[in-house]
């Protein structure tokens, strides 16, 4: 674990319209009044978008499993907001569901709105995070690069430790292969794209 501590800087409310690109408006938005770091809150409904939902195969680095949507789907959700190579980097995270049925993940390259999506912009001040490619993962992931006792790693004994057994008397915790299948199998058959 890696930790900043800032402080709480200009706060900025948006409405965006009815067939605006949420995605698109908000980056501009942030770009334009020069937001390094933050965080930004919003909900609303979407006409259409494009969401990552998972990895195809729990590998790393991961392909992700994309998932097109359209119709009028109620949103809500957050993102961070860091320095990266392109200028601001923005990393949305949501739901987004329709009559019964439901989707999270990452928001991607489209999000259309429909009638009327709302944001809170929150400016963070005071820290030095940027985000930057991961050679290992393939992702762009958060770095803090102060080098002074605002950031720090883990140390707490444990914490990345594996399991060492359970006490006498205890029965092992069931591995994830060795689990029945259940809805959450049923949605990743029904979810995982045909390979061509």
């Amino acid at each position: 674990m890696h930790y900043s501590e800032g402080r709480l800087g200009r706060v900025f409310v948006l409405t965006i319209d009815d067939g605006e690109d949420f995605l698109a408006v908000t980056h501009e938005f942030i770009r334009n009044k020069a937001v390094q770091t933050g965080t930004i809150l919003f909900l609303g409904a979407l006409r259409q978008g494009r969401m990552v939902t998972g990895p195809e195969e729990l590998v790393i680095p991961p392909e992700p499993h994309n998932v097109m949507f359209e119709g009028g789907w109620e949103m809500v959700g957050l993102g961070t907001i860091y320095p990266g190579d392109a200028g601001p980097a923005i990393h949305y995270h949501a739901s987004v569901g329709r009559a019964g049925h439901a989707l999270t993940g990452c928001l991607r390259e489209k999000a259309v709105t429909y009638i009327v999506a709302e944001a809170v912009v929150l400016e963070f001040t005071g820290l030095d995070i940027r985000r930057q490619p991961d050679e290992k993962t393939g992702v762009s992931l958060p770095v803090h690069t102060k080098a002074d006792d605002s950031s720090r790693q883990s140390t707490t004994p444990g914490i990345d430790a594996p399991p060492q057994g359970s006490a006498p008397g205890e029965k092992e915790p069931k591995k994830e292969e060795d689990m029945p299948g259940g809805l959450a199998e049923i949605i990743r058959d029904l979810t995982r794209r045909p390979r061509t």
